[in-house]
């Protein structure tokens, strides 16, 4: 073989390795595993924590991509992942519950998922009204139009549920409307009462006492009459203090309760440990604290109050991490 012959067999042999390990690089981009994460809408605390969230994991792991999707809230949440259309989702604690034991709203057992950890903190309901309307507590608001939420979202499950309870499902005219449209509703009159679940401060609260006054429906005395607590072990009393939101200045008493990250339990382990270890490290905490301040993806404590089992790929990561694990109460 002449010199020529073999400069140019060589400059093929290396044009041919460098096109392999493009493909090669193709393929394992190709290769991530992408996964759905259906959160709530824009404006609630679900997609705004999990926006970030997926963001940071994205620009950090060249094994999983993750797709936030806006949705209806913690119960179409729960059905999606229970069924394999998302791998990952944010719900509440009790949905979890209601799924697991196929209570309502869901009417069939739902046991096709794994726990993760917190996401949030306790999300309350905050109940507006304009001052005008001289609503402060839940018997204030018969015969009033009621918003409660969106249809599928954790408010509106979570205040049906309250009000049904309570005895005045039938007293309220309860409406379950999209959500972003309520700030522009309540300000126009259509409805005279609004719910969003959120952390405290919430936004859309401090947004609509910035252009009308406003008060929070106090649902302290019903909580301590009804036993709804006792009853409902999964929700929280959550104390809204006096000046935390503007013309308001005492105190508010809410109920609520805390979110959770869940994957579908056929997620591969390494999939779920990858997530996990990126959505809980310090970075992407500070990320969704830059975005969200009422974010709470707890590293220390993650899962306070769960009741089912946990996902092994979480199982791994909280081991690591010396987190204990309790026993879940469901298996």
């Amino acid at each position: 073989m002449t010199p020529v012959s073999r400069s140019w067999s060589t400059l093929a042999l290396r044009g041919a390795a460098l096109l392999a390990a493009t493909i090669s690089l193709q393929s394992a981009a190709l290769a991530q595993t992408m996964l759905q994460m259906p959160t709530g809408g824009i404006t609630g605390s679900y997609y705004m924590t999990g926006a970030p969230v997926a963001k940071y994991i994205n620009e950090h792991s060249k094994l999983i991509r993750v797709t936030p999707n806006t949705s209806g809230g913690s119960v179409e949440n729960l059905r999606r992942v229970d069924s394999g259309t998302a791998q990952l989702g944010m719900t509440s604690q009790e949905l979890m519950y209601a799924a697991w034991h196929s209570e309502k709203p869901f009417g069939t057992q739902m046991r096709n998922w794994r726990v993760i950890g917190i996401v949030t903190p306790v999300l309350a309901n905050h109940v507006v009204v304009l001052s005008s309307t001289k609503v402060k507590t839940l018997t204030d608001l018969k015969g009033k139009v009621f918003a409660i939420g969106a249809p599928g979202s954790m408010a509106a499950t979570q205040m049906d549920t309250f009000l049904d309870f309570t005895g005045m499902k039938k007293a309220i005219n309860a409406r379950m409307l999209p959500h972003q449209d309520y700030p522009t509703m309540l300000l126009d009159g259509k409805v005279e009462a609004i719910n969003r679940a959120g952390s405290v401060p919430a936004a859309v609260v401090e947004e609509l006492a910035v252009q009308k006054p406003v008060n929070l429906v106090d649902f302290g005395p019903e909580l301590e009459k009804s036993g709804f607590l006792a009853k409902h072990k999964y929700f929280q009393k959550v104390v809204v203090k006096a000046g935390t939101y503007k013309g308001i200045d005492h105190d508010v008493t809410l109920f609520g309760a805390a979110g959770y990250l869940i994957a579908h339990k056929d997620v591969p382990e390494a999939v779920v440990y990858e997530f996990t270890r990126l959505a809980y490290s310090d970075a992407c905490i500070k990320l969704v604290d830059l975005a969200f301040k009422g974010a709470n993806l707890d590293p220390k404590n993650p899962l306070d109050g769960n009741i089912a089992p946990v996902h092994p790929g979480a199982v791994k990561y909280w081991k690591e991490k010396g987190v204990p694990m309790p026993e879940p109460q469901y298996k």
